[in-house]
């Protein structure tokens, strides 16, 4: 009886030691799970640091992208335009009609006479025209000054108040948007300025969008871009970001296809930018499957070579 007794309790010791090992197998199992789950679209389980991880979930970790002509300054697209027409006659070009110069908005140079005039694909006189275009532009634009939106100050300021970095995309050439932005006491209010030499083209292709969100250190679905046509949009849906348009004297019908549209920059709020990702749905998880562990006894029957 005694023998019989003894073998039980072993019996009743061993069940029990199982039972716990399975429950603490079982929880650690769940903290691996939770550790891996995605929980929205910015997150990344990779961080080792949770609270970084924790500050990404929410939707005022995002950057805001900003493009110079029609959202920092007034549009000087006109003068661009006259410029081009000025060129053409210099060069002896057909003269583009005026949608084709309508195209010319927010695109690199090089990309307007390739791509849109079709002038030539010789990379040497290519650069030679958009060195004379340009300095057309500056004759014509002789000694004004760019003038600055209305509300942008206001808005840098709330961004900077509210920890949102803000970057500066133009397809302007950087010495000209440098001394730009130096004039206008602005060359501390961007992050990061995006200009024509980063990018290889411009709108619509969202290559100085993609590239302003690297140098924030923020991803394309969590950044919003605030730009001045249906083109600004175009390029923000290509690469996931969020498209704001300030349609200045355009009238708002024509801008639909963004996600919010305004007339001025004073218009906009942090909040209201916040709202742009409130639709954010969550993420199943994706390629973190917990392999099984195995025995001790498994592992004394296998065979190793």
């Amino acid at each position: 009886m005694a023998h019989l007794r003894v073998l039980s309790s072993h019996l009743s010791s061993s069940a029990s030691a199982v039972h716990h090992r399975r429950v603490c197998e079982g929880s650690q199992a769940e903290l691996r799970t939770a550790a891996g789950r995605i929980e929205n679209v910015a997150d990344d389980p990779s961080l080792a640091n949770p609270l970084a991880r924790h500050n990404r979930l929410n939707t005022a970790w995002m950057g805001v992208v900003m493009e110079y002509q029609g959202v920092v300054v007034e549009e000087t697209y006109q003068l661009h335009r006259q410029a081009w027409l000025q060129l053409a006659e210099e060069e002896g070009k057909p003269v583009p009609p005026q949608w084709r110069l309508d195209r010319t908005d927010g695109m690199k140079a090089e990309q307007v006479i390739q791509e849109v005039f079709c002038w030539t694909r010789n990379f040497t006189e290519v650069r030679r025209l958009a060195r004379r275009k340009e300095q057309l532009y500056c004759q014509i634009l002789g000694n004004q000054q760019p003038m600055v939106t209305l509300g942008l100050q206001a808005l840098l300021n709330t961004l900077a108040k509210n920890q949102v970095p803000a970057a500066l995309a133009s397809a302007e050439p950087e010495e000209r948007l440098r001394s730009a932005l130096e004039s206008l006491g602005l060359q501390d209010a961007f992050e990061a300025v995006v200009s024509a030499e980063d990018v290889s083209r411009g709108r619509p292709d969202p290559e100085a969008y993609l590239y302003a969100a690297q140098q924030l250190g923020r991803p394309p679905v969590r950044c919003v871009v605030i730009g001045n046509s249906n083109q600004s949009v175009e390029a923000a849906r290509e690469c996931g970001m969020a498209a704001v348009v300030v349609a200045g004297r355009r009238p708002l019908y024509e801008l639909g296809a963004a996600d919010l549209v305004v007339k001025e920059l004073s218009e906009l709020s942090v909040l209201g930018l916040k709202q742009l990702f409130r639709m954010e749905d969550l993420v199943e998880p994706q390629g973190l499957e917990l392999q099984p562990e195995l025995e001790p006894e498994t592992l004394t029957g296998m065979v190793f070579h």
